[in-house]
């Protein structure tokens, strides 16, 4: 026989939760009497104390997934985009210092090649 995995609601956790923290029952009374691990039960506690035991609905993961891919790819666009703007300026900054040196042995060379 195949058990298959049991999804309980939010409105049913809180109430589990808050009928052990009130003392009407304990974590065994209530595993036993709902057929549920007590490391479950002590999950969804740790969870009520923290605050993070509320529902999430599927369409706002989704919504939430398709904005967090669409942000990755614009961060990656700009990363690129500012690379090639930072390789460009370099670029402008030599040509500029190249135009403004005084002609040596070093530079002789790239000064003849411009001039033709």
């Amino acid at each position: 026989m195949v058990r298959r995995r049991r999804t309980f609601g939010i409105g049913f956790k809180r109430q589990l939760v808050e009928d052990i923290m009130g003392g009407l029952t304990t974590c065994a009374e209530a595993s036993r009497k709902h057929e549920i691990s007590t490391s479950v039960i002590e999950k969804w506690q740790s969870r009520y104390r923290e605050g993070t035991l509320v529902e999430r609905s599927p369409e706002d993961e989704n919504r939430l997934q398709k904005e967090n891919e669409l942000l990755k790819a614009k961060v990656g666009e700009l990363t690129m985009e500012i690379d090639i703007l930072k390789k460009f300026n370099d670029y402008v900054r030599r040509r500029r210092k190249e135009d403004t040196l005084v002609v040596t042995a070093k530079n002789l060379e790239a000064s003849r090649r411009g001039a033709k």
